[in-house]
């Protein structure tokens, strides 16, 4: 990585690969629009993707993901439906004191005192939205704070569809959306470049490995792109 050559941090490079992977954002959601009209001809998973990623095709309704290929799908969806619902019902009682916030100052009190953990925080962000986001931290955002939203979203991208299950294709689509579009209103910081110069040696690699991750995601869809061509 350019930023980070034989034990030198440079700040302007680091932020060029930002605004690069900010690039990669518009790419990724120009590609989520295309029209999924052969949803209904997949006969399996990779058949479905590609077609997905290399069709013009329509958004997937959640009616038409559990009408796609049932008979495919595992014994244990169901459970593991149930188990997420559990979990995602327990976050939204979590978050019930949650108000959308004003102010940078009520964003930063709120993230501190009752986001506990990094399913909190990121039902946070989705309930400040990324456009919000932007707003409230438009002059500048703390290094601490950055750092802990990178932590956030590799931790929401972490083992997303393991075993490439049709279930779980459209919440991994929308979280590596979400998490772009959180760096893209982070992105527009007017001293962004000073913010990062604050922070740690430690603090640049997770920086990096998150902006690798985010890449590799994306030219993982290019890729497979590609490949159901060539089969």
């Amino acid at each position: 990585m350019a930023s980070i050559y034989e034990g030198t941090f440079d700040t302007e490079a680091l932020q060029k690969e930002l605004v690069n992977a900010l690039e990669e954002d518009r790419k990724y959601k120009a590609t989520d629009e295309m029209k999924k009209r052969a949803i209904h001809t997949a006969g399996s998973y990779d058949e479905f993707r590609n077609f997905v990623l290399c069709a013009d095709l329509n958004p997937v309704t959640s009616k038409e993901l559990q009408n796609l290929s049932k008979s495919q799908r595992q014994p244990n969806r169901l459970y593991k439906k149930k188990s997420q619902t559990r979990e995602r019902v327990k976050l939204l009682n979590a978050t019930d004191n949650f108000a959308i916030p004003k102010t940078s100052a009520e964003f930063l009190r709120n993230w501190k005192r009752n986001c506990s953990s990094n399913a909190l925080k990121y039902e946070y962000l989705v309930l400040t939205t990324p456009e919000r986001l932007g707003r409230l931290f438009q002059a500048e955002i703390e290094a601490d704070l950055f750092v802990n939203i990178v932590d956030c979203m590799a931790d929401s991208l972490t083992n997303l569809n393991p075993n490439n299950e049709l279930d779980d294709y459209e919440r991994e689509q929308e979280r590596v959306g979400f998490a772009f579009a959180i760096f893209q209103a982070i992105g527009t910081t007017r001293r962004l470049g000073l913010m990062l110069s604050f922070l740690s040696p430690d603090q640049v690699e997770k920086l990096r490995k998150f902006l690798q991750t985010l890449e590799t995601l994306l030219n993982q869809e290019n890729e497979e792109c590609v490949q159901g061509f060539q089969r």
